[in-house]
């Protein structure tokens, strides 16, 4: 069973629209981890899963301290009580907190192609561990033509940021170096003719997402959301939109 996850991490309007379009083409119900308030994510949220994206660290532009910054991610629209933090930063005291704001479900181990079952952890929040991390594949120097075969049995969660996969980056220090070139307002706000001049035309990163996913769905694997899945869906409960507060 393959679950496809995406970090917005800040990214510009025109990248979610073209990852979350390629997803909706492809059959692909995602859980969204929210950064920012995104105009297509929102008008989706009665057809995809939506959780929280928070970054604990003193340079978060979600607030300095733990109860700023989830203060911060609880106002933004979500339907689903998930959350995965920014670069995996995380504590026993910022998951206590989480889960004291409502949050049941947290997916904050990400391996290097591992597969390793969803467990319960020391606090009772249920985590769900990530299989294939762009980024993360990318850091490892993986082969970007590297063919997979889909695990059938087992549960798959694949981590998608939507720049990687616009961008179709070949190399990590390829984006490192792209961030570079922008502030974080720029970043937010850039083009969709800026993100097609930073294009890689070569193999990529979105030639082995684009491969995992095709062949979840040509050899019959289930690709699911994370609040859709058996394993999950009891516990969580029926989801509830959770609009910004304004």
């Amino acid at each position: 069973m393959l679950i496809v996850t995406v970090d917005l991490d800040w990214a510009p309007e025109p990248a979610i629209e073209e990852t979350l379009d390629f997803l909706q083409e492809r059959g692909v119900i995602p859980t969204v981890f929210v950064t920012h308030r995104s105009p297509r994510v929102e008008s989706s949220l009665g057809e995809i899963e939506v959780g929280l994206h928070p970054f604990f660290h003193p340079d978060s532009s979600h607030g300095k301290t733990i109860e700023e910054v989830i203060d911060s991610v609880m106002a933004l629209p979500h339907n689903i009580p998930a959350f995965r933090c920014h670069r995996y930063a995380t504590c026993n005291e910022s998951n206590r907190q989480m889960m004291e704001a409502g949050m049941k479900v947290a997916s904050n181990i990400c391996t290097d192609l591992e597969i390793v079952p969803p467990f319960i952890d020391r606090l009772g929040l249920i985590q769900v561990p990530i299989y294939f991390e762009d980024g993360g594949y990318l850091w490892n120097c993986h082969p970007l033509t590297k063919s997979f075969k889909p695990a059938e049995e087992a549960i798959t969660v694949m981590n998608i940021h939507p720049m990687h996969f616009v961008v179709n980056t070949p190399a990590f220090d390829y984006m490192v170096q792209i961030k570079r070139q922008f502030t974080r307002e720029q970043w937010i706000g850039m083009s969709r003719q800026q993100l097609d001049h930073l294009k890689y035309q070569g193999d990529g990163i979105r030639r082995v997402i684009v491969e995992l996913i095709d062949a979840s769905n040509e050899t019959g694997s289930l690709i699911r959301s994370i609040a859709k899945s058996p394993r999950f869906s009891t516990k969580i409960g029926k989801a509830k939109v959770l609009r910004a507060r304004h």
